[in-house]
């Protein structure tokens, strides 16, 4: 009786698997095409790693339409997010709409490079055989999916074909992540997957189980598990910042100042080592957000460190707070848009600036003729127009240079 317990319970897990797998009918016809059609079976095989062995995978040649675009795929991640953000909703690549879409999204990502694989599959074929799951999902050969349906698109209807090894049914959620990242993630491989796509890749082995040394081991290309915890704390002061800026989960937003991120995350540890209070680090942090937002550059951003060392130049810093909290994209980009078109940086870049002045001040304090001819210069520059002078700020600030002046005097 347990015997046939167990097997009516595997046959009714098998049912529900199979019910919840969107893809099922085309496990069906993937199955009935290869039957039917042995000379699909190509004298080609890959090697993976499943469960912890080596195994060798058959290649097939098989029909475009059999195959699906792997939406998980690490390599277009931000600009996946960003365009489920404009479509509303998640994308199904099983439906044609949408499978438009995916491959048009795939191809933009480096039309240089599109072009260049779509000539090379015009002159020489297919090389190497892709990989897909079970039920046809792309693991590994996406964009070359997508060119090859270009190709068919523009009339060339001979590469209606793709050739593929398949996985067998079941892979597990590490063994998946395993494959695809060992071959486009390893350095000694590395393609172009982007700073942002390549943490959120990482992130997504995490979510599937993995530890970072198992993430690290399956890289074959010198990463260690340091390297990965490294890179998730920085995936995760990105993150931080865009639901800061009014942006969450819009990855796409970091590109360009990714390494602005390593170098806060930096300047965050060497604070809390001078004992900085937990306020004081999220001060520090959404001080930091907004001057990447505002577009200070790299090398001045390191500067922070710095500042934060001389209690003096650190309490002006701190003024900068108050234009530095989390807010809506729209009216954020909008203030910073106003500075540039009035030739103007934004309060928290003023701040910024003058706390760059007082750094260099005190690294010359042993030259006051250079400190003052300085001073001189900045004073004859600026425009003497009665209005703007008038500004109760301005009266304050002329009031403190001549309590300083008549100091340097006596």
């Amino acid at each position: 009786m347990l015997f046939y317990a167990c097997k009516k319970r595997f046959i009714y897990n098998k049912f529900y698997d199979h019910m919840n797998n969107e893809n099922y009918d085309n496990e069906l016809k993937i199955n009935e095409y290869i039957k039917n059609n042995p000379n699909c079976k190509l004298h080609k095989t890959i090697s993976v790693m499943l469960n912890g062995k080596l195994v060798d995978l058959e290649a097939f040649r098989l029909p475009l339409e059999y195959t699906f675009y792997n939406i998980k795929n690490g390599r277009f991640a931000a600009e996946y997010i960003d365009l489920v953000k404009q479509e509303g909703k998640e994308l199904k690549s099983n439906n044609p709409t949408d499978s438009k879409k995916i491959q048009s999204l795939l191809i933009d990502l480096d039309p240089k490079q599109s072009l260049i694989l779509l000539k090379d599959l015009q002159a020489y074929g297919q090389k190497d055989p892709g990989i897909i799951t079970y039920d046809g999902q792309v693991i590994n050969g996406n964009r070359r999916k997508a060119v090859l349906e270009e190709l068919v698109e523009d009339g060339h209807s001979q590469f209606k074909f793709i050739e593929v090894t398949r996985l067998p049914q079941n892979v597990s959620a590490q063994d998946l992540w395993k494959i695809e990242a060992g071959i486009q993630l390893s350095r000694n491989v590395q393609l172009n997957y982007g700073p942002i796509n390549e943490l959120l890749k990482f992130q997504q082995g995490i979510q599937a189980g993995l530890t970072p040394l198992e993430i690290a081991n399956s890289l074959y290309g010198g990463f260690r598990d340091s390297e990965i915890l490294e890179k998730l704390e920085i995936l995760k002061l990105i993150t931080e910042y865009l639901k800061f800026i009014g942006a969450p989960g819009i990855f796409n937003r970091a590109k360009g100042v990714h390494e602005h991120f390593i170098d806060l995350r930096n300047i965050i540890l060497g604070f809390k080592k001078q004992g900085a209070l937990p306020d004081e680090i999220v001060v520090a942090k959404h001080i930091g957000f907004q001057l990447i937002h505002d577009g200070v550059a790299q090398r001045d951003m390191r500067k922070i460190k710095q500042i934060l060392a001389y209690e003096k130049v650190k309490n002006k810093f701190w003024d900068a707070i108050e234009y530095s909290k989390p807010g809506n994209l729209e009216e954020k980009l909008k203030k910073k848009i106003d500075a540039e078109q009035n030739d103007e940086y934004t309060p928290a870049r003023t701040i910024f600036n003058n706390c760059l002045d007082s750094l260099r001040a005190i690294s010359e304090a042993q030259q006051p003729e250079k400190l003052l001819n300085r001073a001189l210069t900045n004073l004859e520059n600026i425009n003497v127009e009665k209005k703007s002078l008038a500004k109760p700020e301005i009266q304050s600030l002329i009031k403190e240079i001549e309590k300083v002046i008549d100091r340097l005097k006596s």
